[in-house]
């Protein structure tokens, strides 16, 4: 679940990244979280579990999680609908699982998602399959899909446990078919998200299908962080 993957982002941080054996970790290895999709909320949940191990996390289409208890409407009558397809997926959806995990089947649901379809390249699926075709993985697709419960981006940057000291920025495809666009808009009003930007003509992957448009946004914030410390580091 998301937690289990916040504490795998944490280990890699200290371990990798901070190459440190210790548990309070070098101030100035602090690392910067970047973040698209699903992994908004593992990336979210990292920088409250170890608030000093990061300086800032960068959103791109973030994820809301449909399937969660709180957004199915009717979830007295839905939920026990939809837990009985998950459990059933999870008992018996191996031969499905086989039959989708194909490149052309793989490269066609891409074509949902990616408004700037000729991004969709065989590098592309070959990156998203070969994961997906290693021992154990239906399972783990599975357990992401069968999870209801857990945190959502709203109720994590809005918790008192969120770090004052973890600057966030969100920037968001305008033609994403998966993320409402109303929705992201507002995590703007909260406290923690200092910018919300829409990125005109991509869909749900716009580091992937239109780099020129995340990248200097993604430097600029570098910026913006690098400067905090500076000032911090003055104070």
């Amino acid at each position: 679940n998301f937690y289990t993957w916040a504490e795998q982002l944490a280990d890699f941080t200290r371990d990798i990244i901070q190459d440190d054996t210790n548990t309070t970790p070098n101030t100035n290895q602090q690392t910067t979280l970047v973040c698209n999709s699903i992994g908004t909320i593992s990336a979210l949940q990292a920088a409250i579990d170890r608030p000093s191990f990061y300086n800032g996390v960068f959103v791109v289409n973030p994820n809301f999680r449909e399937l969660h208890v709180a957004e199915i409407p009717l979830p007295g009558i839905s939920m026990p609908i939809i837990r009985s397809v998950q459990q059933l997926l999870r008992e018996k959806g191996q031969k499905l699982f086989d039959a989708l995990a194909k490149p052309a089947t793989v490269k066609q649901i891409l074509m949902e998602p990616y408004a700037v379809t000729t991004a969709v390249d065989d590098e592309l699926v070959d990156v998203l399959l070969t994961p997906l075709l290693t021992e154990g993985a239906a399972d783990v697709v599975f357990d992401t899909l069968s999870y209801s419960a857990g945190p959502l981006p709203e109720q994590q940057l809005s918790s008192q446990t969120f770090p004052e000291s973890v600057p966030v920025w969100v920037c968001y495809g305008e033609k994403d078919p998966w993320t409402p666009p109303q929705r992201v808009e507002r995590l703007g009003r909260l406290e923690r998200v200092e910018k919300v930007v829409l990125l005109p003509g991509v869909g749900h992957c716009p580091h992937d299908e239109a780099p020129e448009l995340v990248n200097p946004l993604l430097l600029e914030f570098m910026e913006r962080v690098k400067e905090r410390k500076v000032v911090e580091n003055a104070i």
